[in-house]
């Protein structure tokens, strides 16, 4: 167990930090840019779970898990995970389509 805490620790105060934030910015700035940080949090999941696994499956499932791992506990019952999945993959397809050509235009 210490040997797990020593190896991934700086991966779980990276959590806590996340969360931690994610929660300041709700109640100092409200929903519409709690919204924002929220997709770029699972934009930056997306991109560790690229560079970690080789399934698609696989890397959809990690980041719907930490995303939804990663909420506030007073979120969680407001959202199904079913939900969170439909925001993660919405995140997802917004950010390729600004990737194509630099533009959110639906044109992937």
């Amino acid at each position: 167990m210490t040997s797990i805490l020593h190896e991934y620790g700086w991966f779980f105060l990276l959590i806590i930090v996340i969360v931690g934030y994610m929660v300041y910015i709700y109640k100092r700035f409200g929903e519409k840019v709690a919204i924002k940080e929220a997709r770029e949090l699972a934009y930056k999941l997306m991109l560790i779970a690229e560079k970690n696994f080789v399934n698609g499956d696989e890397k959809f499932a990690w980041v719907v898990r930490k995303f939804y791992n990663m909420i506030p506990e007073y979120t969680k019952s407001l959202f199904t995970e079913k939900e969170i999945e439909s925001f993660v993959q919405n995140s997802y397809d917004e950010i390729k389509d600004i990737l194509d050509d630099g533009k959110k235009n639906n044109s992937v």
